[in-house]
């Protein structure tokens, strides 16, 4: 059996010393104090908790957010001292007002990239890009598919800005079920030649959906636009099996597709989150301030036990003294300290082949 160590993590503002003409980041500039001193510090504290992730083995598939570009990817996993891994690069780069990126790295020894894409949903501005990236399983010849995103931020209003983060919820989803269904054509030519099969291998395909979502995973655009959820039988219980042609295509076009949401258990948890919010700039105070807004989502295909699989009891919050206070809240980088990383915490999982 094999093993591939997930690691999802929001970086907060890593950002070089310059000051991009075309984007919103002169607070991250040396003439703002943000100099090449803090730079390396961030770098290398950043380094030290993502090797400590995994018992200390590190991740052999990492997802990252808030990074300006994959030059600074490359640069922080070379402080890492792996040189397996390697950044999965993006030639559409990003569109974010204020230039961060979401950026994929993998260990070359047992995944390989057959396809990649940035995916940009238009909204007023453009959002940051939602970066899609397919795997191939070495060992097995198995592929996979990764949707990274960071959703619309909640700086202006939780539910003023809810309706972004519905937007974006809803492109993943028609993402995740352009994977998991046929298009009409072939499903009235399948149809034809009785091969259901065909129809019940494209409906197990093997999607991941990671992200800072900026949303709890029981607000309405993960539960009911992005139809993730925590009933594991909703997902791949009878009720949702594909066991014969529909009459009319439309019927399967409309089929909806449930995602199993492997970040749901921590809600219930006290004081468990990985990220804390007391007061928004709007002046919205939040009662429980410790927010799963990190979460991991998959297709029944990777819970169904057949082939590349994910180890549900895996998934966890990183709450290592690296990236965490005594109380569990994130360590975010100071600048005076040149101490914490990142005001959110890592999410790791392991996938089982």
């Amino acid at each position: 059996m094999g093993t591939i160590n997930f690691v999802w993590w929001n970086l907060q503002n890593f950002f070089d010393t310059d000051d991009d003409p075309i984007s919103r980041d002169f607070e991250y500039s040396s003439e703002h104090g943000w100099t090449i001193d803090l730079y390396n510090a961030k770098k290398e504290n950043l380094a030290k908790a993502i090797n400590a992730t995994h018992n200390g083995q590190g991740p052999e598939l990492l997802a990252v957010a808030e990074i300006e570009d994959d030059a600074l990817f490359e640069d922080l996993i070379k402080s890492m001292g792996n040189p397996h891994l390697n950044v999965v690069k993006d030639p559409f780069g990003t569109s974010d007002l204020r230039g961060i990126d979401v950026s994929m790295a993998y260990d070359s020894r047992k995944l390989k990239v057959i396809t990649r894409q940035s995916h940009v949903v238009h909204l007023r501005y453009r959002t940051r890009d939602l970066f899609e990236v397919e795997f191939e399983v070495l060992e097995t010849g198995e592929t996979f598919f990764v949707i990274a995103g960071h959703w619309p931020s909640r700086s202006m209003g939780k539910y003023r800005t809810e309706p972004l983060r519905i937007a974006v919820a809803e492109h993943v989803a028609y993402l995740v079920e352009s994977h998991v269904k046929v298009e009409p054509e072939d499903y009235e030519l399948l149809r034809s030649q009785s091969n259901l099969d065909a129809i019940k291998k494209k409906w197990e395909s093997k999607v991941i959906v990671a992200g800072d979502f900026n949303d709890e995973p029981i607000e309405r655009s993960v539960v009911d636009h992005l139809k993730a959820t925590n009933e594991i039988d909703r997902v791949i219980g009878s009720t949702n099996n594909i066991d014969g042609f529909e009459k009319e295509t439309g019927r399967y076009r409309a089929q909806e597709v449930f995602l199993y949401n492997a970040s749901w258990n921590f809600v219930s948890q006290p004081n468990v989150g990985t990220y804390f919010m007391d007061t928004l700039s709007s002046g919205e105070k939040f009662a429980n301030r410790y927010l799963v807004i990190d979460q991991l989502v998959v297709t029944r295909g990777l819970i169904n036990g057949s082939g590349l699989q994910l180890d549900m009891n895996s998934v966890d919050i990183f709450r290592d003294k690296l990236v965490a206070t005594s109380s569990g809240r994130p360590r975010a980088f100071n600048r005076k300290t040149k101490q914490g990383t990142s005001d959110h915490l890592p999410l790791t999982a392991t996938f089982i082949y």
